[in-house]
């Protein structure tokens, strides 16, 4: 079992492929934030019928961040954790780590995520139905102090 299994509640794996690459040979930074979008979209459908639409999925993305601690190289496996840290009114936090090869850390990341109807144009509260469904599948997990 590889440790972010034990640190964060949902994990995602994935190879470095060749177009992720800049002209240095590692990952380019901007990519990070396509991989921690993938992870999110994933651990989102635990949650939410994402039907045919993005619109189906009531979230938009109002923050991100990403801290680069290691390159990642072509054919590298990942594994990128990840999970809701607290909740506002109408939007929550995200946490994720992305691990590489012999779990070194490549990098750590967070979002702020707001719920959002797309109907309307505007953002809505937080349903509680969805913070139990995340308490509950997250039992009790908090982020792990950086290493």
């Amino acid at each position: 079992m590889h440790k972010l299994a034990r640190e964060y509640p949902f994990i995602y794996r994935l190879e470095v492929e060749f177009r992720h690459l800049d002209p240095m040979g590692h990952v380019n930074n901007a990519v990070f934030f396509t991989y921690m979008e993938s992870a999110r979209v994933r651990y989102f459908t635990r949650f939410f019928d994402l039907g045919t639409s993005p619109l189906d999925m009531p979230l938009i993305l109002a923050e991100a961040s990403c801290t680069y601690k290691s390159p990642a190289y072509f054919g590298e496996e990942l594994t990128v954790g990840v999970g809701i840290t607290e909740f506002g009114r109408r939007s929550f936090r995200m946490a994720y780590r992305i691990d590489g090869d012999k779990d070194r850390l490549i990098a750590r990341g967070y979002t702020v995520i707001v719920m959002y109807d797309y109907s309307v144009g505007h953002s809505v509260p937080v349903a509680d139905h969805f913070k139990q469904a995340v308490y509950e599948f997250q039992e009790g997990w908090q982020i792990q102090p950086e290493s």
